[in-house]
């Protein structure tokens, strides 16, 4: 019982950590005058589909549970991205666990990875068009046959001003500010 408390409650944590993240990410992309941060995830649309979502397991419904947080549109110059937005508290360097980046290709070719990091840099950029199986390692995990990826993104990654040029370095310096705080 004790166990299962402190899974929901890390859950919730993870969970407020993650919004968070996107809130400070949609902050970043929405503070740069050509650029408009929009949501996209699942977990933006009617509560019907959400719930369809969960109750079925079939290629259409694989494809909406893995939408990416945000589409993110430059006004000027028609660059057109999806953005997914992942947070850690701390990681070795350049190394994520991260199950599933494989189905944002399939069904969401083009999309951006933001990796929001309470440690610097704070924020990187991961093109997942980038990404191959020699940056993967199965890492088995607890009982059952249960494995988890982790990712090893030291030769691809960058800093999110690679991503987004125009962004200023006080708009950085304020979304830093608010890491790891309630969204």
């Amino acid at each position: 019982m004790i166990r299962m408390v402190r899974e929901v409650n890390d859950w919730n944590k993870n969970k407020l950590l993650g919004n968070s993240a996107e809130k400070i990410v949609e902050f970043l992309i929405n503070s740069m005058p050509n650029w408009k941060c929009n949501e996209f995830g699942v977990e933006n649309h009617i509560k019907d589909i959400k719930e369809m979502v969960r109750e079925t397991i079939n290629p259409v419904t694989n494809k909406i549970r893995k939408m990416p947080d945000f589409v993110a549109f430059n006004k000027k110059t028609k660059e057109t991205f999806f953005i997914e937005v992942k947070y850690f508290s701390n990681s070795a360097k350049g190394k994520y666990i991260l199950n599933y980046l494989e189905e944002y290709n399939e069904y969401w070719e083009g999309t951006k990875l933001i990796i929001v990091r309470k440690d610097e840099p704070h924020f990187l950029y991961i093109d997942l068009g980038k990404i191959n199986n020699s940056m993967r390692t199965i890492i088995p995990f607890g009982y059952g046959g249960e494995s988890r990826i982790s990712w090893d993104f030291t030769t691809i990654e960058q800093g999110i001003k690679d991503l987004f040029p125009d962004l200023k370095d006080e708009d950085i310096k304020e979304a830093e500010k608010h890491i790891g705080e309630k969204s």
